[in-house]
């Protein structure tokens, strides 16, 4: 799909913009050309749950092209954000001429799917320590770079936000963290990781259940 969002206008959403769903969102598929945005789900009580993080070249809004009753997803801007939007129209025309592009687009929902899965796994049968680790380790496969003998993690969230994606307390993830860093992990600061030993948390991680890295 990336060839298609070359011969489309992009739009800018600032820092901390959110994505309006039933404008910005409605019927549209955006590429991320650069930026990072993280998806979240509200609930009809008022409580979020962080999907994912994605930049480029991931997409978001792909469900609102073919369920116009999905609004409980929003997206938020974390970093000034340019992104492509495929209007639905274009998008099933492109598919009917490109047997490429069709199959793109399954293979993203197909992925959707799957990681949905492994994240309902991941709540259920994982402790928070391996949820952690997975995650970091997540972060660290699609936004990672090294540095040298590290690997820096430019995540661009809050803790409160880093919390959400694994589902555990804000607490319980700076006490982990802290344990992480105490055994030379890892270090951080305020919107990035720096991961020291990425054998050691994948020895977290390899306890449990597969890792989950997008949603």
């Amino acid at each position: 799909m990336s060839a298609v969002s070359r011969e489309l206008k992009p739009r800018h959403f600032r820092t901390g913009r959110v994505v309006d769903t039933r404008t910005d969102l409605a019927g549209r598929l955006y590429i991320v050309v650069s930026g990072k945005a993280k998806l979240h789900y509200r609930r009809l009580d008022g409580c979020q749950v962080l999907l994912s993080v994605v930049g480029p070249p991931e997409t978001f809004g792909a469900t609102s092209i073919f369920d116009e009753e999905s609004g409980e997803l929003s997206v938020t801007a974390l970093t000034d954000v340019t992104a492509v939007p495929i209007e639905r129209d274009q998008l099933l025309s492109c598919m009917a001429a490109r047997p490429e592009v069709a199959d793109q687009v399954l293979r993203l929902f197909a992925r959707r799917a799957k990681a949905a899965i492994d994240c309902l796994v991941d709540f259920r049968c994982n402790v928070a320590a391996s949820r952690i680790a997975g995650r970091l380790l997540c972060l660290s496969q699609r936004f990672g770079r090294r540095e040298g003998e590290v690997v820096r993690v430019v995540h661009d969230m809050t803790l409160a936000d880093f919390a959400a994606m694994v589902g555990v307390a804000p607490e319980a993830v700076a006490a982990t963290l802290r344990e992480f860093t105490d055994r030379g992990w890892l270090y951080s600061d305020a919107t990035s990781f720096v991961i020291v030993d990425g054998q050691a948390l994948a020895s977290v991680r390899a306890m449990n259940a597969p890792e989950v890295c997008r949603v």
